[in-house]
């Protein structure tokens, strides 16, 4: 089988690939000739110009961008002064100062790289920019307005501000749930070459076609380059993978960490691709660090990793207790109603205590009591390793199938309400509105040394796991996201994890 006869199919539009069987095998390296690269390059090049995996997120991201903002500056310019002073909607001074709020905003969105295809569909750095973007744009225009000692409405930036940030974070969430909908059926995905060699290649193929949602499918492996390769077959080597990129049609190009591929190596790579916009990804050969804390560094002229501690001091520990006393105040008001009922029918449904509380373990180790409505029927905590026992596999079957769970008791673990006295520690200060959630004490044996890592910041009412599938998420993958969530705490991630938590709690997945 040829080259040109093993490519796969690509959907100009979508960018999705033909399933294939022979993706994943190594071609033989047949060093092409000078011309032959420059043609299959040149391809390459006129090929990519039409496709880019997610030029039509980016596109809609835009449109419906520029829309919540045009809706934004007409709501606050409404609410501030049509309606209460019944000023005519066609004033010049007024609906000027809103054109010029919406084209502001939109430029600084495009100038912080919010439309950047590097950065959409994954991660929490597209709604940090959003957030950024935002921020400057409303500074700026406090700034603007001091200096010139203005005659600026508070309550339309305020209305504005609140409004607009609001409605960019529904588009941004709406394009994602779009987004992950397609790629599940291999729509949009980063057509990807893996170099490498040995397990470190079989890992980084295994990950990257692992879960379509994170947007890579593998279509074509490289062998590395040997160590001792001279200049000529360096040359040669390069044009191979760029030939083969070309066939491919490939966007993105995984580098796995190996002694071979050296600073030499990585660098020349990264020469030719500047030319094709192909992304270059390389594995950190230093382990699986976590992006947010990691920063480069310059020392003694070379570039290194600076891997910052975790801990949430200083300005990060204040944001995260700010965000827990101003959204668990308002949580505890929308909650209030649904606890009263919850308490009435608590009391009505089975003898015992309205409340059961129960000693997890928080902070640093420290035991911590918290709340939650009573569930179960009295003198069920007692008979626990009975019904349920150690984590295994089969213990989401147990805890579905609980028998001491009370009829109401199921209805209040299906929508929650169970959980929602805990909102109290949140403003107290025990507990955090999303961090890995508290352990029973009876479970710490069960940790390993790296799991204790998850104790380095306050248990939370919600967290990675729980929007991950709750209790079908086995004992593994549970410590496995607590200790993901700690390596890369933001204010976004939080935030992005109390939407889905939203989400999870209407679809009742895993809530028994």
């Amino acid at each position: 089988m040829s080259l040109e006869e093993s490519k796969p199919a690509v959907d100009p539009v979508t960018g999705s690939a033909a399933a294939s069987d022979d993706i994943h095998h190594t071609i033989p390296l047949v060093m092409p000739s000078r011309i032959g690269w420059a043609e299959a390059h040149s391809h390459r090049d006129r090929a990519h110009l039409r496709r880019d995996p997610l030029r039509v997120y980016a596109t809609r991201a835009v449109v419906l961008d520029l829309l919540a903002i045009i809706v934004a500056g007409i709501t606050g310019f409404i609410l501030r002064w049509a309606i209460p002073y019944s000023v005519e909607l066609n004033d010049p001074t007024y609906v000027s100062f809103v054109i010029v709020v919406v084209a502001a905003w939109m430029a600084v969105l495009v100038l912080r790289g919010a439309y950047d295809t590097r950065i959409l569909g994954v991660g929490s750095e597209e709604f940090k920019r959003v957030v950024a973007a935002t921020a400057v744009v409303f500074a700026a225009i406090a700034l603007v307005a001091f200096a010139l000692k203005l005659e600026l409405s508070r309550g339309f930036v305020l209305i504005t501000f609140v409004v607009g940030l609001v409605l960019l974070l529904i588009v941004r969430w709406s394009l994602r749930a779009w987004l992950r909908h397609e790629r599940r059926y291999g729509h949009f995905l980063h057509r990807t070459v893996v170099i490498g060699r040995g397990d470190a290649m079989t890992d980084i193929v295994d990950l990257l076609d692992r879960d379509p949602v994170a947007g890579f499918t593998v279509v074509d492996v490289i062998d590395e380059l040997s160590l001792d390769a001279t200049e000529d077959q360096l040359d040669s080597w390069l044009d191979e993978v760029m030939t083969r990129i070309a066939l491919e049609d490939a966007d993105t190009v995984a580098v796995a960490s190996s002694p071979a591929l050296g600073p030499r190596v990585i660098q020349r790579l990264a020469w030719r691709l500047e030319g094709p916009r192909v992304d270059l990804l390389v594995a950190p050969a230093v382990g699986d660090v976590a992006g947010p804390r990691v920063t480069m560094r310059m020392a003694a002229d070379l570039p290194l990793l600076h891997l910052d501690e975790p801990y949430l001091t200083g300005p990060k520990r204040a944001i995260k207790r700010s965000l827990d006393i101003v959204v668990g105040g308002v949580l505890f008001l929308l909650f209030l109603p649904f606890m009263l009922v919850a308490a009435v029918g608590v009391k009505l449904t089975s003898p015992g205590p309205m409340l059961y509380f129960q000693d997890r373990v928080g902070r640093g180790g420290q035991i911590i009591r918290i709340a939650k409505f009573r569930t179960m029927y009295v003198g069920s905590d007692q008979i626990r390793d009975e019904v349920i026992g150690a984590p295994d596999e089969g213990i989401a079957d147990r805890y579905k199938a609980d028998p001491r769970i009370t009829p109401f008791g199921r209805f209040l673990r299906r929508w929650s309400v169970d959980e929602m006295p805990q909102v109290a520690a949140v403003i107290a200060g025990s507990m955090s509105l999303v961090g890995p959630r508290p352990v029973l004490v009876d479970e710490m044996p069960l940790l390993g040394d790296a799991d204790h890592r998850r104790h380095l910041t306050k248990p939370g009412l919600t967290g990675l796991w729980q929007v991950s599938g709750r209790k079908t998420t086995d004992w593994e993958e549970r410590m496995r996201l607590d200790l993901e969530y700690i390596e890369n705490w933001s204010p976004a991630l939080d935030l992005v994890i109390v939407a889905k938590t939203v989400k999870a709690v209407v679809a009742g997945d895993g809530a028994y």
